[in-house]
């Protein structure tokens, strides 16, 4: 069996010492750390820590990161016993959640899979990463009003259970799965390339996002600006057509 963590850091160096999360993962588990923005002495880092480093020439979206990650893991022959998390650089999670997570997927035959996310270290405060997949109007409340109604509230969620789709930030895969959708759509550059993902794995696969209420893991997110007519409103907006439209041709 093969676990390999994938880590896109923009700019994430500072912080992912400030954690030491994945230099407790590495010790345990292949983690490959993918650098958009080639900070000074992050390789050198990395090679301390026994963490496989790519750097970019350019900018890459989130998706073409973890695709690239993959490719250098797996070289397109992943085995039925091979996985791939998806993991944001801000999430703290021990190995030993990991390799439970991974048991239970196994034992349930489950192939896509998340964990129960908080946003601070009591795990007091949840991290609404586990939604329904969401409409035009979902989208728009959620820009209106601040209030997202896709959101599933986590608290009425006490065993395994299929959902729509989860955050990217912390996404379990089977990497035959992965292989067989290939991987994220990369003309997604930021935003709903993990709401597709988790589509294309429901409609062409057949295997739900299974989130695990149980396994915990903190979430330290500092979410962006999308204000109207921001860069990031503008990125989100054109990512939202994309998966819509996708959407609709599955006929949902």
């Amino acid at each position: 069996m093969s676990i390999v963590i994938s880590v896109v850091s923009h700019n994430h160096f500072d912080l992912i010492k400030k954690l030491k999360s994945l230099q407790k993962l590495s010790k345990t588990f292949k983690v490959y750390l993918i650098d958009n923005v080639k900070e000074d002495g992050f390789k050198e880092w990395c090679d301390t820590h026994d963490i496989y480093y790519i750097a970019n020439d350019k900018k890459l979206g989130f998706g073409e990161n973890n695709n690239i990650v993959f490719q250098a893991a797996f070289n397109n022959s992943p085995s039925e016993d091979d996985w791939f998390l998806v993991l944001n650089p801000d999430v703290i999670v021990d190995p030993e959640s990991i390799y439970n997570l991974v048991e239970k997927m196994k034992l349930d035959k489950t192939h896509l899979s998340t964990v129960n996310l908080y946003k601070n270290a009591e795990c007091n405060e949840y991290d609404n990463a586990v939604r329904n997949f969401p409409t035009l109007t979902d989208f728009v409340k959620s820009y209106i009003t601040g209030k997202n109604p896709s959101i599933l509230d986590k608290s009425q969620i006490i065993r395994a259970t299929a959902v729509d789709w989860a955050s990217g930030s912390f996404l379990m895969f089977n990497a035959k799965l992965y292989d067989e959708i290939n991987g994220f759509d990369s003309n997604y550059f930021m935003y709903c390339e993990d709401i597709d993902i988790c589509l294309r794995a429901k409609v062409l696969c057949k295997h739900s996002v299974v989130y695990y209420p149980d396994i915990k893991a903190v979430h330290l997110a500092a979410h962006s600006n999308r204000k109207l007519f921001s860069k990031s409103f503008f990125w989100h907006v054109r990512s939202m057509i994309r998966y819509l439209t996708l959407k609709n041709n599955y006929k949902l």
